[in-house]
């Protein structure tokens, strides 16, 4: 491929950008490894800064895309069309049509010194990259379970306080909860991100992990943090979302000195009960009829009252059977039979009850839930939290629900999973409500 200079770069982004609504450069396909040369820290100025990284959370838990976000809250996925050119979308992923365009500079050397964001309308903005921090790839133990993960820390010397990541549901990876977190580290904080078992660098399987199991990883991190050097074992805190809220609790009454927790859209019900009401939202949300909802609902009621007695499989192929009849063939989540691996699955962990261990945990502790989560839905897991916390006696936890925001805190209109890739940036008050927090309690902690 013809290698353009920055110059011409430049000239021939500056002649589309008067016309971005009208054309949309082809998108190229890309393998990961020419995506990640660009990940890193670009600033804008003085104290505005934009992050470049790999995540799959705009594809679901598919092929992770390079997308941007800023401390503003914008976020978008980068798709190249040519060297060091990409275009982005209206939305968080979404290609067409083309809203900005963005050139990345090179030095003499070949290596990415900057990029220009030219977004229909506005004015040309360059950031420089930046080296603001120390990463290093480590390796830790819990049992026989080998884990890998990647600890980003700010370049300044010293012990600094850190936050363990903990992941959310399914196969996500060391990165998939760096956006929620990557604007504390230039403030002061390392986090330590970790492959969850059997992704990436991890052995093990996280699809016949107990929440006691990953629970122990996150203590197992927490743990090693504590050997370094160049960490405050005093300041150890852990950070996660939605899942996460079932196991943080877990691994902070487990393990003695865990400083603080910050839960985002953490449940405090049962995950059978989520389940529920996130099936339920989204089907209304579509637009399904009522009835149809509420006979879907029903199954999935019989459902888990058989796995969770054991009695009832007549009831329930009953049901399943009136809706089959009705709607088509049930999904593999609706199993015809009783020795269907799906049942382990959802006696493993939908059956959990959260509040004992809410009840006992007496670490600082943050809850934000999204006004418009339709899946951890906010006046009740807020209200669950409230309950065990105030009961065990905790003395620092603050329960916020964030105006606008959805599940993964993103400005959202409905709160479905449509709306998502269409979704422009996190919603602001969740950067401010957790800083503003961090200020209070973590030594180290830099404000802006």
């Amino acid at each position: 491929m013809l290698r353009r200079t920055a110059t011409v770069g430049a000239l021939v982004f500056g002649l589309l950008g008067a016309r971005l609504a009208s054309q949309s450069p082809a998108v190229r396909p890309a393998d990961e490894p020419t995506l990640r040369a660009y990940a890193g820290v670009y600033q804008w100025d003085r104290n505005a800064f934009l992050y470049l990284q790999m995540w799959e959370e705009g594809s679901g838990f598919g092929k992770p895309m390079l997308v941007a976000f800023d401390e503003s809250g914008e976020l978008r996925t980068l798709y190249p069309t040519e060297r060091d050119q990409f275009v982005a979308g209206p939305g968080f992923a979404v290609a067409t049509p083309t809203e900005s365009l963005i050139d990345f500079q090179r030095d003499a050397r070949g290596r990415i010194r900057s990029l220009t964001w030219r977004r229909d309308g506005a004015a040309a903005r360059t950031a420089r990259r930046v080296e603001s921090e120390r990463r290093e790839d480590v390796r830790f133990s819990n049992g026989e379970v080998r884990l890998a993960g990647t600890l980003i820390g700010p370049a300044t010397r010293g012990r600094h306080p850190a936050i363990v990541l903990v992941h959310g549901s399914g196969p996500q990876g060391r990165e998939s909860m760096l956006p929620w977190a990557r604007f504390l580290i230039r403030r002061g904080i390392a986090v330590f991100g970790y492959d969850k078992r059997g992704v990436g660098g991890s052995t093990g399987d996280w699809n016949t992990a107990s929440f006691d199991d990953l629970a122990g990883d996150a203590v197992a991190a927490f743990e090693y943090l504590k050997t370094r050097g160049d960490i405050d074992r005093a300041s150890i805190g852990l950070l996660g979302v939605s899942q996460a809220g079932w196991i943080m609790p877990l691994a902070a009454v487990r393990a003695t000195g865990i400083a603080f927790v910050i839960s985002i859209s953490g449940p405090g019900v049962p995950p059978a009960e989520t389940t529920i009401d996130q099936a339920r939202n989204e089907m209304t949300m579509t637009g399904m009829r009522q009835q149809d909802v509420d006979d879907i609902v029903g199954v999935m009621t019989l459902q888990y009252e058989f796995a969770r007695t054991g009695q009832g499989w007549d009831r329930y192929m009953a049901a399943r059977e009136r809706l089959a009849a009705r709607l088509g063939p049930p999904p593999p989540n609706f199993p015809g039979t009783p020795d269907d691996p799906y049942w382990q699955g959802i006696k493993r962990t939908y059956f959990y009850d959260p509040a004992p261990t809410l009840r006992r945990l007496q670490v600082p502790t943050l809850a934000l839930f999204g006004e418009l989560d339709n899946n951890i839905m906010a006046a009740k897991n807020k209200a669950a939290w409230e309950a065990a916390l105030k009961a065990g006696g905790n003395r620092d936890y603050t329960l916020v629900v964030i105006p606008k925001a959805n599940h993964d805190q993103f400005e959202a209109k409905t709160g479905s999973n449509a709306e998502v890739a269409s979704l422009q940036r996190f919603a602001p008050a969740y950067f401010r409500t957790v800083q503003n927090w961090l200020t209070k309690r973590v030594r180290g902690f830099r404000p802006s």
